[in-house]
């Protein structure tokens, strides 16, 4: 997870329901674990909502690993960041 943010578990209990590709979602020490169905070379996409629970600065991407849960020799690795921006009123 983003520094100073925590998923919002409506929004991770809804993808367990209503996304065929997700099957499960686990969270532990701050990590969001998602099980897929299948992985293919096709983009899957799916998102949650977060809230921030701590105001940080300066906040830094996070690393995404994806690996094959009984093959972890094969994985791929990506990041992502906050795409929020603070608007000045």
């Amino acid at each position: 997870m983003l520094s100073g943010f925590v998923p919002e578990e409506s929004s991770l209990k809804k993808l367990r329901y209503e996304n065929s590709v997700v099957n499960r979602v686990d969270t532990k020490n701050n990590h969001i674990l998602f099980y897929l169905q299948q992985v293919s070379q096709k983009e899957i996409s799916f998102s949650f909502s977060v809230e921030q629970s701590l105001p940080v600065s300066d906040i830094k991407p996070v690393p995404v690993h994806m690996y094959d849960y009984y093959e972890t020799d094969e994985y791929a690795l990506s990041e992502y960041n906050t795409p929020c921006s603070s608007s000045s009123n």
